[in-house]
């Protein structure tokens, strides 16, 4: 059991997990050893570019993953109040049916999600009132009545106006931003310990992105819940999040702190992603900095580390036949897999 410093248990550990896709061309390896941890009142942001396996992390916590997909390895250890004093209980989500009842008991009560697309998410056919009061009944032992004041009250809280008239209302009638509110709040319906909101700004003007973050934080603050922020928007992880998990093809790159992480990135990929961020000291002549490259096809990954078709770094002999290990750098709070900070002989191949 992995504890912190201080002697608290994780809320959810993720452990070299390994999410795939076998396919009539090949097998496609979406997440490919990926291993955090999320305390309780955390947040942690994963950021990288599309195509990374950012999403495929959160659908694979809630047993939800699209088939043929399957969780190849490793494990996803979600701990919660086991009840009349019995402790903890630890739960393996990867060894668990996804329709199974334990199941049907974490997703949406423990664990929620903000899908990233709201507008396919809702049913176009019910109103949001039904949808929510759905949501709400499915969870917990409420009369429809008591469960429509709770949506009510729920559309009130993330700042819907008129919400009981907005209850009565189809997704396709809200704006962008009111349809996010009310995806917000139908993962909220049940309290749940950690929310995983999976690029929750997206589409949305800056105004509305602002108000929608300011909103996430408010009610982490009110609740106490965790939260997973899954983004490819690096300012919105260094406005949220506490811990930042750098993605690349399927595994990390970086992780740490996120203002050491920022302020001191140490893998090739993190120190051009942040070098492609406008500044607010740049000239506007100015071109921004790239990452040279896209990623790789996924029925075509490099030999040794999956970066180096595109590191300005890349180590000949090393990086092509070795995969680094993704290893603490001595004296930081940092872990990187790279070679510039863990050298060969520390590769096990």
């Amino acid at each position: 059991m992995v504890e912190n410093g201080n002697g608290n248990q994780p809320l959810l550990s993720v452990n070299n997990l390994k999410t795939y896709f076998p396919t009539d061309e090949g097998l496609v390896k979406a997440v490919d050893g990926l291993s955090f941890e999320v305390m309780s009142g955390s947040t942690v942001g994963i950021v990288g570019e599309s195509g990374c396996g950012k999403s495929t992390v959160g659908r694979s916590i809630l047993g939800i993953i699209d088939r043929p997909g399957h969780v190849e390895d490793g494990s996803i250890i979600w701990r919660r109040d086991a009840g009349d004093g019995a402790g903890v209980q630890e739960i393996d989500v990867t060894k668990q049916p996804p329709n199974s009842g334990l199941m049907r008991s974490i997703r949406g009560n423990d664990i929620a999600l903000v899908f990233q697309e709201p507008m396919t998410s809702f049913s176009p056919v019910h109103t949001i009132g039904n949808q929510l009061i759905e949501a709400i009944t499915l969870h917990q032992d409420l009369p429809k009545k008591e469960a429509e004041e709770r949506a009510v009250e729920l559309l009130n809280r993330v700042g819907i106006p008129n919400p009981d008239q907005r209850i009565h209302e189809y997704s396709f009638q809200l704006s962008g931003g009111l349809r996010q509110r009310a995806m917000i709040a139908m993962a909220l319906s049940c309290d749940p310990k950690l929310l995983i909101a999976d690029e929750p700004t997206t589409a949305l003007d800056v105004t509305t992105q602002a108000q929608i973050l300011d909103l996430l934080r408010e009610l982490q603050e009110q609740n106490g819940m965790a939260i997973i922020l899954i983004t490819h928007n690096l300012g919105v992880v260094a406005e949220m999040a506490d811990e930042v998990v750098v993605m690349y093809l399927g595994r990390e790159a970086e992780s740490g702190p996120v203002d050491d992480v920022f302020h001191n990135p140490q893998h090739p990929y993190t120190q051009g992603l942040l070098r492609s961020i406008p500044s607010i000291y740049s000239k506007g002549v100015e071109r921004l900095p790239s990452i040279v490259g896209t990623i790789p096809h996924p029925f075509n990954r490099p030999s040794g580390c999956t970066f180096r078709p595109r590191c300005p770094s890349y180590i000949e002999g090393t990086c092509d036949v070795h995969e680094p290990n993704f290893n603490l750098i001595e004296g930081t709070k940092q872990r990187v897999s790279c070679f510039l900070h863990h050298p060969p002989a520390e590769v096990t191949t």
